[in-house]
């Protein structure tokens, strides 16, 4: 009895150790766990004041740029309003003085009459449709080749022909709610 009695002493003792180590390890588990997580939760909140800041940022770009469209959108129109600009000729250096007796004009040297420039060429005018579906002619901007698509575009061609009615028929629950039986 004395070695049994020995050997329980001995695993009670084991037991005992390995129920502390086990204590030990959730303890500093937990505080080390509690510890990452707090450390996650600073980096999520750091996170998030970039993630604003850059929204915030990216907000004001938006409209910055919205800016910047509108304003050359109207500066389009107005230049369509306006036409093509016939700039009149301008001298470039004041006339001479008209001599007080005869004809004759004098020039000072290197100084010749500004040649009239040339007028702007018209660019060339195309039908564009218009929102209202009417056509238009405009000045022609960009490619100048016309995509045109046909009557049947956007239709399946070939194969079994099914035709659909375009009125939707809606048709009516006549169910009856059990609950009012």
């Amino acid at each position: 009895m004395t070695q049994s009695d020995a050997k329980i002493k001995y695993l009670e003792h084991e037991l005992d150790e390995q129920e502390k180590r086990i204590t030990m390890m959730e303890t500093s588990l937990s505080a080390a766990t509690e510890d990452r997580i707090a450390t996650l939760e600073k980096k999520v909140r750091e996170m998030e004041a970039l993630v604003k800041g850059l929204t915030q940022e990216l907000l004001d770009l938006k409209s910055v740029a919205m800016k910047m469209n509108k304003a050359s959108d109207e500066r389009n129109r107005q230049e369509m309003r306006r036409g093509p600009t016939v700039q009149a000729a301008q001298p470039s250096a004041p006339a001479a003085a008209p001599a007080t007796t005869g004809s004759t004009i004098i020039r000072p040297k290197g100084a010749r009459q500004a040649e009239a420039p040339a007028a702007p060429a018209e660019p060339p005018m195309g039908m564009i449709m218009q929102p209202d579906g009417t056509m238009k002619a405009e000045p022609r901007r960009g490619d100048q080749d016309y995509i045109i698509a046909s009557a049947g575009y956007g239709k399946k061609k070939g194969g079994a022909k099914t035709r659909q009615s375009e009125m939707i028929v809606a048709t009516e629950d006549t169910k009856t709610d059990p609950a009012k039986k």
